[in-house]
């Protein structure tokens, strides 16, 4: 939830800047007489293809990598856990434990634990159209903020402002 909250006020600021920039633009459309609700659709309708085009190669760009890099990272940590094992052997040496009158301790007899080398990652279509369904609902989201911006604008003062 957090983290839907901060991309939603990114992209809410996005918008505004990309409102502000193209204020210009607007006047001028909305004096030939362009409407505002046909307006707002089109700013709408930008980023929702933006949006779109954006996820799906994301989806398919983390689909290929997921695999080789979820490898790559596993791959990282068995070189790690060994890297520390031999550190351990070799400071605390490889030999038993002093016999100790009143101590029974046991390091030798550890149970065997099949350890994982590879990933096989595949990527659950519906978590992608999730995904998706998240990505365009913060884009809707945050596009309320230019079609309020949108309703505002005067054409004649924005072409005044722009002079």
């Amino acid at each position: 939830l957090i983290t839907l909250a901060i991309s939603s006020l990114v992209l809410f600021v996005i918008n505004m800047i990309n409102i502000r920039e193209r204020k210009y633009e607007i006047g001028v459309f909305r004096t030939i007489g362009m409407s505002k609700l046909k307006l707002t659709l089109q700013f709408v309708l930008e980023l929702l293809m933006v949006t779109g085009i954006a996820l799906i190669i994301g989806a398919v760009i983390g689909g290929f990598l997921a695999k080789p890099v979820g490898n790559m990272l596993l791959e990282n940590e068995i070189q790690t856990v060994q890297s520390e094992q031999q550190q351990i052997a070799e400071n605390f040496g490889k030999g038993g434990m002093p016999n100790i009158p009143g101590m029974q301790m046991q390091f030798n007899n550890r149970e065997q634990v099949k350890t994982i080398d590879s990933i096989e990652a595949v990527v659950d279509f519906t978590v992608v159209l999730q995904l998706l369904g998240i990505g365009i609902l913060l884009t809707l989201m945050s596009s309320l903020a230019s079609m309020i911006s949108i309703q505002r604008f005067s054409p004649l003062t924005i072409l005044k402002e722009r002079s």
